[in-house]
């Protein structure tokens, strides 16, 4: 296996899949998905004829930041760290899917409704650069969403 695999593998089961698996008395076990795992940075990269795509995901919890502002920032600067690096970028796009959580519970006939202040957000991205170290490239992305992360962290 080659360096690349056994990085990404030591960070990441399979991004996108989960498992089900039998352990000895029958009991099933169920892996999470890297990817829905707070915190967690998934990243592959790979190359296509002059390309580095590089793809990933970031979940976080949140309470009432301004999580898109904070991530145009860090890839903003991501980007200018890659030019200024002699690479050109194509693109750098994220979708970011916000989801809260609201419990509704009824008693007799009547019904209360308890929303949660935290969120869940997932940050998908997808970089495709030029004319720069294919490590270097997944490096600065993989910091910019590691930027957003400890931005996070700093507001709780």
């Amino acid at each position: 296996m080659t360096e690349h695999h056994n990085k990404h593998r030591e960070e990441h089961i399979h991004p996108g899949h989960s498992a089900a698996h039998h352990d000895q008395s029958g009991k099933q076990r169920v892996r999470v998905r890297a990817k829905d795992t707070p915190g967690l940075i998934c990243l592959e990269r790979h190359t296509h004829d002059e390309a580095i795509v590089i793809s990933g995901t970031l979940t976080l919890d949140f309470d009432t930041v301004d999580l898109s502002s904070w991530i145009a920032e860090e890839l903003e600067k991501a980007a200018l760290q890659i030019t200024e690096g002699g690479g050109i970028v194509g693109h750098i796009k994220v979708a970011l899917a916000v989801t809260s959580t609201s419990m509704i519970s009824v008693t007799d006939d009547k019904a209360m409704t308890k929303d949660s202040p935290r969120k869940r957000a997932l940050i998908t991205l997808a970089a495709i650069v030029f004319k720069i170290d294919p490590k270097a490239a997944e490096d600065i992305i993989r910091k910019a969403l590691a930027a957003v992360r400890a931005r996070l962290r700093l507001e709780k």
